[in-house]
């Protein structure tokens, strides 16, 4: 019987996995509405089997990362070397990719022979302006048939103020401008570049580009040479990013103002590392012996996600969004920068399926400003809040944190919401779909350190104490706290235990209203009315779940509450409720541990020690038929366990998200009354039903219940109780 514990356990974990809904297909078809989505390769990728396969299944638009550059194809003056540059065209012209032309002219990787005599001297703006031309017009004919675009210039503005003398300098000091002192060098590419090709796109292209200063620098230079004449089609947002910017603001604003002057925007470098650098410099920290942290891949998920929205919401004139590299391998920033979908061995990561199963539905959300409270804050405490939609937000002072994240909020297959700082140097955070209805755990992490929102409750949860958020639910009322009705009581009680060494466990019970009051006979005529014993009660012995404690079912799940209820209603015969500690968080995931010994152990504290003391020591009705046992998750799969394990002492069987019963497990199908069996509509409810139906089929009384809208959360098991209770006993 111990195996049976366990190998549900191993099911239940394996399961859960399949609760979140993961899309299918590929980034570039996720995408087809929308835009292109594009690679810089090397020449790994298009001649490995493994790599090229990927990029043939993911994306419809490549860039060569260095291969076309003016260093790499025309390293010498009449000297020109195609090879590699012709691999990566003839990959795409045999398997159908679009190429973007990766770069004609930049300061950088550039022929420096075109900008020096044989003396080594800067030769004047006609001798330049001749060999851009002849380079710009050789390379382009050459792959006329397959680029549909070509970022012609590379990186022209300047990243810092002003010139010496307070003079504002746009343009950085390459030397294209020392030999020029103007942006001529600039308006003659794109001229030389539409004679080359007239139907190919021509963008400028650049860094830094959604910083305000930079980005105004860019429009202004574009616009101006618009209004000139010079055919800039489109502007490259190249989006060398981190995870700490630029803001969704920032890059909102960047891709509006560009959209004023152009009808093409591609994002043509896109990468997030994981440190507090950005852009296209080539001094940059690798990141070298980092570990990365659950909170820098969040960070870079959250941002992933955003640079998307934005980017989607503008897909009127975002024609393309190119990765720079195909994996962390490849990337120019290091495998420690973390910076790509795909992990140094060409696997996705998380944020792959941030990006590619997205919900289209959020990027257009209108959130309602109607956020109160949580039921869950301290006195005073106006944070987190919710609101009518179900939306949590929440909000924490740390002027000094560098980052803030509340691990609440899954949606987009994120793990947690990251908080923005404001200008008073608090951080707020808005979840980016509505919470399931119903209690949640979450916790703070403040710059890496674990802490509960000193705005809320505790709750323990997770092998912890937890901070908790309460999303009103449509159906709370069988949980209220109701003034017009009695109340029950739970009190808290110590038994003694041998198990484990003497000590004194644990455990909550709840005693219905009128429990211990005198019951009296009728009297008869002339005499004093008799008095009985005290009404004896039912028992139902309910198990938290993993993580969890006896303090879970009383505080979280609201039991008494809905106990109460159901009694007052008439629903419900009134029994006693009692709750202990299941020994689950002896079980720690990932260390080696008794698996054996710690279902075994519990069995005794439950069966041996807990019922006897409760039968002594509380007005129980002590026999099987008025005893149940019942547990959510792993609590679940500790009643199933104990109760095919010790069948004469549990008459009542209840499992809420832990597994099934079969009726191949139970012997004899007398030896129990009833068997109730629920979960959560998002967590396969198809085996729950098909259970219960194969139990009914061999004559056991058993029920089904499937909470709607509900996952493996508190609100699934505060109705499972509401539907159980309401058959137990009778």
């Amino acid at each position: 019987m111990k195996k049976i514990l366990f190998s549900t356990l191993c099911m239940l974990f394996l399961c859960t996995g399949a609760y979140a809904q993961t899309g299918t297909g590929s980034l570039k078809e996720a995408y087809k509405d929308y835009f292109l989505i594009g690679v810089a390769v090397n020449q790994r990728n298009i001649s490995d089997d493994q790599q090229s396969e990927l990029v043939k299944k993911e994306f419809n638009s490549i860039t060569a990362e260095n291969d076309m550059k003016p260093i790499s194809v025309h390293p010498e003056e009449g000297k020109w070397t195609w090879e590699k540059a012709d691999r990566i065209a003839d990959f795409c012209r045999q398997n159908g990719i679009k190429l973007r032309g990766h770069t004609l002219m930049w300061h950088s990787q550039m022929c420096d022979w075109m900008f020096y005599d044989k003396k080594h001297k800067l030769v004047k703006k006609e001798v330049l302006f001749k060999r851009m031309k002849e380079h710009i017009q050789t390379v382009m004919n050459r792959y006329k048939d397959v680029v549909y675009c070509w970022d012609v210039f590379n990186e022209c503005i300047a990243d810092g103020g002003r010139r010496p003398g307070g003079v504002d300098q746009p343009l950085r000091e390459s030397t294209f401008y020392k030999i020029c002192g103007n942006d001529e060098y600039i308006r003659k590419a794109f001229e030389y570049a539409r004679e080359a090709d007239p139907n190919a796109l021509l963008f400028y292209n650049d860094y830094n580009e959604c910083d305000p200063v930079k980005r105004d620098r860019i429009y202004n230079m574009v616009k101006e040479m618009k209004a000139a004449g010079v055919p800039i089609d489109g502007i490259g947002m190249q989006g060398h990013y981190n995870i700490y910017g630029p803001s969704e603001e920032d890059m909102e604003a960047a891709v509006s103002k560009y959209a004023e002057i152009v009808d093409h925007i591609h994002v043509t470098e896109l990468d997030i590392r994981v440190n507090e650098e950005m852009g296209g410099q080539l001094r940059f920290s690798r990141n070298e012996g980092a570990v990365i942290t659950n909170d820098q891949k969040l960070m870079q998920e959250a941002r992933y996600a955003a640079v998307f929205r934005v980017l989607r919401k503008h897909a009127d004139k975002v024609d393309c969004v190119t990765f720079w590299n195909l994996s962390d391998r490849d990337s120019w920033l290091g495998v420690n920068n973390y910076p790509l979908p795909f992990d140094k061995d060409y696997k996705p990561k998380n944020v792959y399926r941030v990006i590619k199963d997205f919900n289209p539905a959020t990027d257009n959300a209108e959130i309602i400003e109607d956020f109160r409270p949580s039921a869950t804050c301290q006195p005073r405490q106006e944070y987190p809040q919710v609101n009518s939609q179900g939306y949590a937000r929440f909000r924490v002072n740390a002027p000094a944190a560098r980052y803030v994240i509340a691990s609440a909020g899954h949606g987009g297959h994120m793990g947690g919401t990251v908080l923005k700082k404001q200008k008073d140097g608090s951080w707020i955070g808005t979840t980016l779909q509505p919470e399931d209805e119903g209690f949640h755990y979450y916790t703070l992490s403040i710059d890496g350190v674990q802490v509960i929102d000193p705005g809320t409750n505790s709750y323990y949860g997770g092998a912890r104490w937890m901070s908790g958020l309460e999303v009103p639910a449509h159906d709370e009322a069988f949980y209220a706290e109701r003034t017009d009705i009695e109340h029950g009581n739970v009190q808290k009680i110590l038994f003694p235990s041998k198990i484990g060494g003497d000590q004194l466990r644990t455990a909550y019970v709840y005693t219905p209203a009128g429990y211990g009051k005198e019951v009296s006979g009728p009297a008869k005529k002339g005499q004093k009315a008799k008095t009985k014993a005290p009404k004896r009660y039912p028992v139902l012995y309910l198990q938290h779940g993993w993580g969890e404690n006896e303090t879970s079912w009383p505080v979280q799940g609201k039991a008494n509450l809905i106990m109460d209820n159901l009694i007052a209603e008439g629903k419900s015969l009134p029994f006693i409720v009692v709750m202990t500690y299941g020994m689950t968080n002896d079980i720690v995931f990932g260390r080696p541990f008794d698996r054996g010994k710690v279902a075994e152990d519990f069995q005794k504290v439950l069966v041996d020690e807990l019922v006897p003391y409760i039968d002594s020591h509380f007005l129980t009705q002590a026999d099987k038929k008025h005893r149940a046992m019942a547990g959510l998750s792993m609590g679940g799969m500790e009643t199933h366990s104990i109760t095919l394990a010790r069948p004469e002492t549990f008459g009542s069987y209840g499992i809420l998200s832990g597994g099934i019963y079969t009726p191949q497990e139970i012997k004899d199908k007398n030896q129990v009354d009833y068997i109730f069996i629920s979960c959560g509509s998002k967590e396969g409810p198809d085996r729950v039903r098909k259970a219960v139906d194969d139990l009914k089929a061999a004559g056991f009384n058993a029920e089904a219940y499937i909470s709607e809208g509900t996952a493996h959360e508190f609100l699934t098991w505060r109705r499972s109780l509401y539907q159980m209770a309401q058959k137990l006993f009778k």
